[in-house]
């Protein structure tokens, strides 16, 4: 807590001709107490954007009920001072929320709006039994704002009087619609398939995704009536849609749409699609499978996760002659011929071993490495020939692969051969081997 003194040296300095110092003082003012508030608000008005975003920041660290309540006026100012109040509030968050309900029956329709949108998005805390009745308001901005509200709180006791509000206007309707997504409820499964014979684009297109969100399989039927009609974009939604609903595996005339989706879609899209493809078993995606998850970086956790995502996909498919077929291509790209390699190995393929074989000749070292690891896996002994030349290899994760693969292989020809690698000159071969004799010691 600042003490009296310096706490009165920081407002004064709030009205310093320095820009710096007044920057620093409404940031050093985020300690303080109650005092501070009424000041900092008036630097909100400051002509420098840095000491105006210094001074709601302190504000938000201030905190409170009293803050929120001197907040709350900015909420009728202009569109700056609106925004940064809202900002406040819902940063504050359970501190506001008594605050808000009263403004939800203020004269003035923006004001109710942004109370809505406030207690949409602090979510915890809030009575939404208390937003319902704005479902009703005379104001459709408002309206939508109840709709969308209602969704971010999840209350589902309000599915249905949101689906009495899909005969609303068009504008309401669509966060209407996004909010039965959200809930997922069932109930409203039939009254948005009607929608489906709207004669607005738009408003077809909002509820096919909505019947995707909510993924009941009471959603089947009226989606694939509709794809039999549908065209262009609203196919396409469709069939995702279907996917995320259970799409089943007599689906085929959706697998040229899902490639199209995997191809050109954003990453949730992608996904989608990935889905659909695994459950009606269309292999000719597996290509695109393969270059796709060789485009990823590892490294970055949100694409480790879509890689996995794609490798377990090869898996489902079990899609043995595409992904041979790849490794066998000159046009596939290294990366993701080791992709195939490795999906070969995961899936224990004994058709892919004398293909698997020829690759170790290849002159990149990523190929060599991934081919003796998938040998490993599939446990040939058909590849021990030919794994142990790769003991003598250029590149140690080669080697380091090879001794891995011969140790799973087993049996006396494997062992002497890495039994004569003890004495290499790189330590990190050495203790490979060390530790994958001891293991197999231990297993005899």
């Amino acid at each position: 807590m600042i003490q009296s003194r310096t706490l009165s040296k920081l407002i004064n300095a709030l009205e310093h001709p320095d820009v710096s110092m007044r920057r620093t003082a409404a940031e050093s003012l985020s300690e303080a107490d109650e005092r501070a508030i009424y000041p900092l608000l008036k630097a909100l008005r400051d002509t420098n954007p840095g000491v105006q975003d210094a001074a709601m920041r302190s504000l938000i660290a201030v905190g409170g009920e009293v803050v929120a309540y001197m907040v709350i006026p900015l909420l009728r100012e202009d569109s700056y001072l609106r925004s940064t109040a809202l900002i406040i509030l819902k940063d504050i968050g359970m501190a506001s929320i008594p605050l808000l309900y009263p403004l939800l029956k203020d004269k003035d329709g923006d004001v109710r709006k942004f109370s809505l949108d406030l207690l949409g998005e602090i979510k915890d805390g809030i009575f939404p039994e208390k937003v319902v009745p704005l479902l009703h308001d005379p104001n459709p901005n408002v309206r939508a704002s109840a709709a969308k509200a209602i969704g971010a709180m999840m209350y589902k006791e309000a599915v249905p009087h949101l689906i009495d509000a899909l005969r609303d206007e068009e504008w309401v309707c669509f966060s209407v619609l996004e909010a039965l997504g959200e809930l997922k409820d069932e109930r409203s499964v039939g009254s948005i398939t009607e929608l489906l014979l709207s004669e607005s684009n738009t408003l077809r297109h909002a509820a096919i995704e909505a019947l995707g969100r909510i993924g009941s399989p009471l959603s089947a039927k009226p989606l694939r009536k509709f794809i039999s009609k549908a065209k262009g974009i609203e196919k396409v939604v469709a069939v995702k849609s279907l996917v995320q609903v259970g799409v089943s595996p007599d689906m085929t005339e959706a697998a040229d749409i899902l490639v199209e989706i995997l191809k050109d879609g954003d990453w949730e899209d992608r996904l989608i699609a990935l889905r659909g493809i695994s459950t009606i078993r269309y292999d000719k995606a597996v290509p695109l499978i393969v270059d796709l998850a060789g485009s990823l970086d590892t490294s970055i956790p949100e694409e480790e996760e879509r890689f996995f995502a794609f490798m377990d996909v090869l898996m489902k498919l079990r899609c043995e002659d595409s992904l041979i077929e790849l490794i066998n291509s000159p046009d596939i790209k290294y990366r993701g011929k080791v992709i195939a390699i490795e999906a070969l190995g995961d899936l224990r393929s004994k058709k892919a071993v004398p293909h698997l074989i020829e690759i170790l000749k290849s002159p990149i070292r990523d190929i060599r490495r991934a081919s003796s690891n998938a040998i490993g896996k599939i446990g040939d002994e058909v590849a021990m020939p030919s794994l142990i030349p790769m003991l003598e290899d250029r590149e140690m994760a080669v080697v380091l692969s090879a001794i891995e693969a011969l140790a799973g292989l087993g049996g006396k020809e494997a062992l002497a051969a890495i039994e004569s690698l003890r004495g290499h000159e790189d330590v990190t071969i050495r203790e490979k081997v060390a530790h994958v004799l001891e293991g197999m010691i231990n297993a005899k």
